[in-house]
C-alpha cells in the first residue's frame, strides 16, 4: 500500500567560523509506502510535484495529495518507521533487488522490440498509430469532462475552505515579518 505523506526533514548546518550548529526543517510531500501492519518502510527520496498523463489523472494526484495534510507529518529521519517489518514486504524487497541489479550492470533493460513481441502474443497485433490515437483522443475527453465538470467547482471543499484560510492566515502573519517581499500593489489571496 502507498499513498502521500507530509515528510518533515531535518538540516544541520554549521557557522564555518563560530562552529555554531543550527537546525532548519522543511516540508514536502513523497509517496510513503507501508507494510501490512501499516508501518511506513519507505518513502521516495525527492518530494513528488502533482502529475497525470491527463488533466483526469493530475487532479487525482492533487486530491490525494492534498489529503496528506489530514494525516500526521512523519519525520525523515524515523523512516522506516519503528516496527516496520520488511519481510512482509516482498514487492520493496524484489524492487529493491531489481535496482541492486540494474546499477551494477548485473541486470540488463528489456528492448522494446521484445517487449513489443510479448504483448503482441498475449494480446494480438499492436497498431501504434491506432493506439496514439485512442490515447490523444481519451486525453481530449478528459479535458473535456474536466471543463465541463470541474472547472468554477470546488471539489473537496471543506479541505479546501480550510487550507486557503490557513494559507491567508500565513500572508497576512509573513507579510507582517517580511514585508519587503510584497508589492504594494499586489493582490494576496484571491
Amino acid at each position: 500500500m502507498w499513498n502521500y505523506r507530509v515528510i518533515r526533514k531535518r538540516t544541520v548546518l554549521a557557522n564555518p567560523k563560530s562552529k555554531n550548529k543550527r537546525t532548519y526543517f522543511t516540508y514536502a510531500i513523497h509517496e510513503a509506502y507501508y507494510d501490512k501492519k501499516g508501518k511506513v518502510g519507505t518513502i521516495t527520496q525527492e518530494s513528488i510535484n502533482p502529475f497525470g498523463e491527463n488533466v483526469e489523472e493530475l487532479r487525482h494526484s492533487w486530491v490525494m495529495m492534498a489529503e496528506a495534510f489530514g494525516q500526521p507529518i512523519l519525520d525523515y529521519d524515523n523512516i522506516p518507521e519503528p516496527g516496520y517489518e520488511r519481510k512482509e514486504d516482498p514487492i520493496g524487497t524484489a524492487l529493491d533487488e531489481r535496482i541492486k541489479k540494474l546499477e551494477t550492470g548485473d541486470e540488463e533493460l528489456i528492448p522494446w522490440e521484445e517487449v513489443k513481441k510479448k504483448m503482441e502474443e498475449k494480446y494480438g497485433h499492436l497498431d501504434e498509430e491506432q493506439y496514439e490515437k485512442e490515447v490523444e483522443n481519451e486525453r481530449k475527453e478528459k479535458e473535456k469532462i474536466h471543463e465541463d465538470y470541474f472547472i468554477g467547482v470546488s471539489p473537496l471543499e471543506k479541505l479546501i475552505k480550510n487550507l486557503h484560510l490557513d494559507y491567508k492566515e500565513y500572508l497576512i502573519r509573513d507579510k507582517a515579518e517580511n514585508p519587503w517581499n510584497y508589492k504594494e500593489d499586489a493582490e494576496q489571496c484571491k
